[in-house]
């Protein structure tokens, strides 16, 4: 005890270098934070992108994928009110998936595009479309074609929804009409219908603006011919971290008819992009730690240097060599502490901010796609304790054990050339 306090004293006599000393270990600790919870939440916010743009975080599809019009075998109310019953899931949407063409009566030129049936309100909590419309709905009915009383012909009317990139090369606004080729049907005859444009939308991706329109499911499924079926369904799950697990219980709970696949087989190369992140992660991580233990290390043979004299003195009045490598590893501890609890404390202001507004670089690129995937560029940090514990515990580890090497040269001066030394600052 009567070590500790001597070694607390000591740490105050010369109130400046302590804490030059801790403001520099502390301001390493608060860039190691912002780091780590930038790659982490790096890391979060593409798994969480990559679900909330079309692919959810599993989705299930038939188990012969080149069976009958590539459709699920059972009936999509069926299949949609059984998933959301599990455990896990926090909502489920299913589609119908065409690759077609799309038309306008003011240009000649025909447009390829992928046509997807979706219901409004069960995928909107997927697609970033959604929060992408720029005018007109999501996904909406033309105005006025659903009210009691209408014409049958304005009443059986179908909204369309447009990138407006691809509306622009058609040359459509909303109320405009288009006309959607679907390809041959069930029936092997040419499937067309005419629909409303009542939507518009821009991600800044051009496969999303220019090559993808939306409709409702179930007039795709009228026009096609499909019934109660559809080509998929995409989930998201309550917990990401326990997708495995929901994996498993989905794959034993539904028939053999029904293929159940995370995200990570359906884009194995996004797997493989994240794998590599991850490596970076660490070698960045590892790059920051050395850095910092540079630094640390520099700061702490500084202050043994600038305490040679005292060191010396100490030695000639009778301490031994041991108190005295005790003594300056104990001031190296409590220094320690010190620079990371105030270093842990402006990491709280730093992670919130990351956690709360992230770096938005849309204006500096906009929105791209990755293997058919939306991916907006406001990445956000992530504010989970481990972004906190492992930093703070490298630089408290690290400071007390860097400090050993400066304490041991300490402890082994020679009296007559300590003394000889030029006083430091008191």
């Amino acid at each position: 005890m009567r070590l500790l306090r001597t070694s607390w004293r000591n740490l105050w006599r010369n109130r400046r270098r302590t804490l030059l000393a801790a403001s520099a270990i502390g301001l390493g600790l608060v860039a190691l934070v912002a780091m780590v919870s930038f790659l982490l939440g790096l890391h979060e916010t593409i798994v969480r992108q990559i679900a909330h743009s079309s692919l959810g975080h599993l989705q299930l599809g038939p188990a012969d994928p080149a069976g009958p019009g590539r459709l699920i075998p059972l009936p999509a109310s069926r299949l949609l009110a059984q998933v959301t019953r599990t455990p896990g899931v926090e909502a489920a949407s299913g589609r119908l998936v065409f690759s077609g063409s799309i038309r306008s009566s003011r240009v000649p030129a025909v447009q390829v595009v992928q046509i997807w049936g979706v219901d409004p309100a069960r995928e909107a909590p997927f697609s970033v479309l959604a929060r992408r419309v720029v005018a007109g709905g999501f996904v909406v009915p033309p105005p006025g074609s659903r009210r009691p009383g209408v014409p049958e012909r304005l009443r059986q009317q179908e909204g369309i929804l447009l990138g407006r990139k691809l509306a622009r090369l058609l040359q459509v606004e909303l109320g405009s009409r288009v006309r959607l080729d679907l390809g041959r049907g069930r029936d092997g005859e040419t499937t067309a219908g005419a629909f409303v444009v009542t939507g518009l939308v821009e991600t800044g991706a051009a496969s999303f603006d220019r090559q993808l329109v939306l409709v409702e499911l179930a007039g795709l499924q009228r026009l096609s011919g499909v019934g109660d079926r559809v080509h998929e369904v995409t989930l998201l799950a309550a917990e990401p971290a326990g997708l495995p697990t929901l994996v498993e219980a989905l794959r034993a709970l539904l028939p053999a008819e029904v293929r159940v696949r995370p995200w990570w087989e359906i884009r194995p190369e996004i797997k493989q992009m994240l794998e590599i992140t991850r490596s970076w992660t660490v070698f960045l991580y590892v790059l920051m730690l050395a850095l910092l233990s540079a630094g640390i290390l520099t700061t702490l043979a500084m202050v043994v240097r600038e305490r040679r004299r005292e060191f010396g003195v100490q030695l000639a009045l009778g301490t031994s060599r041991g108190r005295l490598f005790a003594g300056i590893l104990l001031e190296s501890i409590l220094l320690a502490l010190l620079a990371t609890g105030g270093g842990l404390l402006l990491s709280v202001g730093v992670v919130a901010f990351l956690a709360g507004h992230g770096i938005d670089l849309s204006w500096l690129i906009g929105g791209f796609d990755f293997a058919g995937l939306f991916l907006e560029n406001v990445y956000r940090g992530s504010a989970s304790p481990r972004v906190f514990g492992e930093p703070a515990l490298a630089v408290l580890v690290g400071t007390v054990l860097l400090a050993v090497w400066p304490a041991w040269q300490a402890a082994r001066l020679r009296i007559v050339d300590a003394l000889r030394a030029p006083r430091g600052p008191s």
